[in-house]
């Protein structure tokens, strides 16, 4: 129970489980393998390789996407040469986070909020991985030829790309009072489109509590966000050069 535990670890569970609730499936996943593998080491820790060889377990296409050059046996025995083997124990020993892999859980949750994605999945351990640099998986990582910035272009590309496919023509909503010639030039124009798309949906009192109001652009498309700890914060995705509102987000109505 976690009301038995000193004040502090009670801080440092809660604050696991809070951000664990925010955790895809297949995220959850990869720090279950990451125990099974520091069991198989011998480790009294998880450390960042065990997240690692989750990570290769749970999720083959995203690694496999990036790591084209080197086999995963090849990745396993990097980790073999680098670590210390000791007799293996039962996965049932609940084993603590090292203090690099509680880094990279917390830069996990920040690349999912640079991304403005809701849950923490296998890309955003894999940037927490990258963001660690002196782990011995960024080392490894780093040997593969994978760079932070390069891997978190790609990711928000990609997210980009998957939006704007998954929205039809006849999806497309009209945004109001356009500048002239549809092109939205600064961040206060983007929120005062979001503002205007979301009231008629969730009113004028739900959309005040959401201040202060985000946006930020990024590859031609104004990312607007609330900022509600209370409530499901709106979103609005809206493209920068013609004005075309891609998605609008918040609770049901």
């Amino acid at each position: 129970m976690i009301a038995d535990l000193p004040a502090e670890e009670q801080r440092q569970a809660r604050w696991v489980t809070s951000m664990f609730e925010r955790y895809t499936e297949r995220a959850r996943r990869v720090i279950f393998f990451a125990r099974y593998e520091a069991a198989q080491f011998g480790s009294m820790t998880i450390e960042s390789e065990h997240f690692l060889l989750g990570l290769i377990r749970e999720d083959k296409n995203l690694t496999n996407l990036f790591v084209r050059d080197r086999s995963i046996k090849s990745i396993r025995k990097a980790i073999e040469g680098r670590t210390t083997i000791r007799e293996k124990f039962s996965t049932s020993i609940d084993l603590p986070l090292s203090n690099e892999c509680k880094r990279i859980l917390a830069y996990a949750a920040e690349e999912a909020e640079r991304l403005t994605h809701r849950h923490i999945g296998t890309e955003h351990l894999l940037l927490g991985i990258l963001r660690e640099e002196k782990c011995v998986a960024a080392e490894i990582l780093h040997e593969c030829g994978l760079r932070l910035n390069g891997i978190r272009e790609e990711f928000s590309r990609s997210f980009m790309q998957q939006l704007e496919a998954a929205i039809t023509h006849d999806e497309m909503l009209t945004a109001p009072e356009l500048p002239e010639a549809g092109v939205i030039p600064d961040a206060d124009t983007a929120k005062r489109i979001a503002e205007a798309l979301w009231i008629p949906r969730y009113g004028a009192d739900t959309v005040a509590r959401q201040a202060p109001i985000k946006a930020e652009l990024k590859f031609n498309v104004w990312i607007v966000t609330g900022s509600s700890s209370t409530e499901v914060p709106l979103s609005a995705f809206i493209r920068q050069d013609d004005g075309r509102v891609l998605s609008v987000g918040g609770p049901e109505p």
